[in-house]
C-alpha cells in the first residue's frame, strides 16, 4: 500500500462539543510491528462540528498538514480515529503527529 493515496478521519471531543476532520494522506511506509502504516497528512477535505468544539480550531487542523501519523490498517479502509484533544497540543511524550525524519524515513 506504500506510495498510494488515502483519506483517514480523525474526531476529537473537546468538552463542549466534537469535532470530525478528514485528510487526504500519503501512505510513506509500513511498520509490521503493530501492523501500522505511517501516512503524510496531505489534504485537509473538509471538517465537521456538533456543538461549539472549542479549543480545537480550522487554523490547528490545517497546522497539521505535512505531519504523519502513524494509523492501523483499519484506518485506511475507513474507521473514525477518535482522538485525545491531547494529540493536538504537543503535550504527549511521544508526539501522535510527527515529522517524517523521526522515524527514520
Amino acid at each position: 500500500m506504500n506510495g498510494k493515496r488515502a483519506d483517514l478521519q480523525f474526531a476529537w471531543s473537546p468538552p463542549s462539543g466534537r469535532v470530525r476532520a478528514t485528510y487526504r494522506v500519503d501512505v510513506l511506509d509500513y511498520l509490521p510491528e503493530g501492523d501500522r502504516y505511517v501516512c503524510r497528512l496531505v489534504e485537509l477535505i473538509g471538517i465537521a462540528r456538533t456543538g461549539s468544539s472549542g479549543g480545537v480550531s480550522d487554523e490547528t487542523l490545517r497546522g497539521l498538514l505535512g505531519k504523519c501519523v502513524r494509523v492501523p490498517r483499519e484506518a485506511l479502509n475507513g474507521i473514525t480515529l477518535h482522538l485525545k484533544t491531547a494529540t493536538l497540543d504537543g503535550s504527549l511524550r511521544r508526539p501522535y503527529f510527527f515529522s517524517y525524519q523521526e522515524t527514520g524515513g
